[in-house]
């Protein structure tokens, strides 16, 4: 058999990413003890074992295993700092360090993903390194964002998202693009005494706030770069008028096949295309409310979430929509209005952005609504005529760069 070389295995492994753990105990001198470990792994579910694989020659895991238990940490990928901090070779690595003893007798670190407590269960020597296995005890998931990995020398994290991302250029056009309305969204936002935004495309299946102003005494609450699902409910002023591939697309992306709901899905896109704008309400009645929605809504922009957490907030996300019914405005009826959307046209007839009103005033009569919409679309056709008349080159790259990265 033909040696490997140790640069050569080194490479090769390098292209493998692991996650990155901190196995904690409490020392037989009655001092706690931590060390960072990459090597940790699910082993049997019965009984329930776990290992973790530490150098033979490491002089912490000398003093770990006489731990009676331990308590495998594991790290968030914002975590990196505290990741180095225990890979020092000080002796004592929690120092300044949030944690708390669990009443199994180990560490547990502050605000990682999560827990597994456990105890030694057999040490097996395995070339120059132990394979630890370990009896689990009790386990729980403590913070539920994406953990930190190590793939190729660094630390970093993982998303479930596309990753098909904007390069810099990119990204600085369609900033560039949304501060074309920048002028006519603070004029709203003042004279409204509202929230106003401006949303580009920027991914497979996302939205990305690029620019937004605030009147009155309304809160910031949306960050410029957040970014929300391109997925139904949401996102309707986008795809309507983007061509019936990209409203299959955007259907395809629905939580449910259930061809009622699709149908449901398909008229208000007729509606939107109609009536020219979109509007939820914050008094829709259903399972899922405004404030659960919205909040939703912020926690995946805030990601990067879990995968398992990502399929619950966007299944929060597609059962509120109730909030997104066509409505016919009624004189004799007021409105909480959520949100008004109207999309910005390109002279190919597509959209090249939405403008969006939020956190308007609650109890609005349908006259008022009706003004809303109308200065948000005289808001639209000024970025229009601006976008045609003096940064038609700044479109034609956002547009150009999109068509190849993200075909709709």
């Amino acid at each position: 058999m033909t040696a490997i070389e140790p640069a050569t295995y080194r490479e090769v492994m390098a292209h493998y990413p692991t996650g990155v753990t901190a196995v904690t105990g409490v020392a037989d001198d009655g001092r706690p003890v931590a060390m960072v470990v990459g090597t940790f792994s699910a082993v049997s579910l019965d009984p329930p074992l776990v290992s973790f694989m530490p150098m033979i020659g490491s002089g912490t895991f000398a003093r770990l295993r006489t731990a009676k238990s331990y308590c495998i940490n594991v790290l968030a990928h914002d975590q990196i700092e505290l990741c180095r901090a225990l890979a020092t070779s000080r002796e004592d690595k929690l120092a300044g360090v949030g944690w708390s003893m669990s009443r199994y007798g180990a560490p547990m670190l502050d605000d990682v993903v999560a827990y597994v407590h456990c105890r030694p269960y057999r040490t097996i020597e395995a070339g120059d390194h132990y394979i630890e296995l370990c009896e689990v005890t009790a386990m729980e998931v403590n913070r539920p964002v994406t953990p930190l990995l190590f793939f190729q020398g660094g630390y970093g994290g993982f998303t479930t998202r596309s990753m098909t991302a904007m390069t810099g250029g990119d990204l600085v056009a369609a900033v560039q693009l949304g501060e074309v309305a920048r002028p006519y969204i603070e004029r709203l936002a003042r004279e409204l005494g509202c929230e106003a935004g401006v949303l580009v495309h920027v991914g497979d299946d996302e939205l990305m706030t690029v620019s937004a102003a605030y009147g009155g005494d309304v809160e910031v609450s949306e960050r410029i770069g957040e970014r929300i699902p391109l997925m139904p409910p949401v996102g309707e002023a986008y795809v309507a008028f983007n061509g019936e591939e990209a409203a299959e697309r955007w259907l395809s992306r629905a939580a449910t096949r259930d061809e009622r709901v699709l149908a449901r899905y398909r008229a208000r896109l007729d509606a939107v295309r109609r009536q020219g704008w979109s509007m939820t309400r914050r008094n829709s009645s259903g399972e899922v409310g405004y404030a659960e929605f919205t909040a939703a809504l912020q926690e995946y922009a805030t990601g990067p979430l879990t995968p398992a957490r990502e399929r619950a907030v966007r299944a929060t996300i597609a059962e509120a929509a109730h909030l997104y019914e066509v409505v016919d405005l009624d004189d004799a009826e007021t409105y909480d209005v959520g949100s008004l959307v109207v999309p910005v046209r390109n002279p190919e007839g597509g959209v090249s952005m939405l403008l969006r009103l939020l956190q308007l005033p609650a109890g609005a009569s349908a006259e008022r609504v009706r003004g809303w919409v109308a200065a948000l679309q005289d808001a639209a056709a000024k970025t229009e005529r601006a976008l045609r008349d003096q940064h038609r080159d700044g479109l034609e790259e956002y547009l150009s760069w999109c068509r190849s990265e993200f075909p709709l």
